[in-house]
């Protein structure tokens, strides 16, 4: 039990200071996109495409600030042992259309792009990476939901 506990209270750290990281990136964004002589391929790449990526990771940053609130109440609810409880399925479901909108946000942003200007294909891989997660989630919400059924069924047994 305490394992968990402190693994949940570390990867907590972690999402809080995802919190830090996301912001910076928001202000540091277009910073980076006008580097010119960039010394690591992120910032060439960055640079260079820049302006194609500008409006989908503006996009996504609100749903990148729901997911990650999403999931500090998650482990803030499993470092208080309420795990198997309706509102853990709410959050997890919450945390799905998070995953789901940046998909969406990736894939019509991938065909603006290659119709209007160029193909960039990074936009489209992300935006599958970002569905398979919402699928992930998704079964994890849905076990969680059956558990749950299942723990009543056996409280009112006893």
């Amino acid at each position: 039990m305490k394992y968990s506990i402190k693994s949940a209270g570390l990867t907590q750290i972690v999402v809080r200071i995802c919190y830090v990281l996301l912001a910076a990136s928001v202000i540091l964004f277009p910073i980076l996109m006008k580097q010119q002589d960039g010394d690591t391929f992120y910032f060439v790449m960055i640079a260079e495409h820049g302006k194609y990526l500008i409006f989908p990771f503006y996009a996504v940053v609100p749903a990148g600030y729901a997911a990650l609130i999403c999931l500090d109440k998650l482990l803030t609810n499993i470092k208080r042992d309420i795990v198997f409880d309706e509102r853990n399925v709410t959050i997890l479901g919450t945390l799905t259309l998070c995953c789901l909108y940046a998909a969406l946000v990736g894939v019509v942003s991938y065909i603006v792009i290659a119709l209007c200007y160029k193909s960039i294909e990074t936009v489209l891989l992300l935006a599958f990476g970002e569905a398979f997660m919402a699928l992930v989630i998704r079964v994890v919400r849905d076990v969680i939901k059956k558990a749950i059924e299942i723990k009543e069924d056996n409280d009112l047994v006893v």
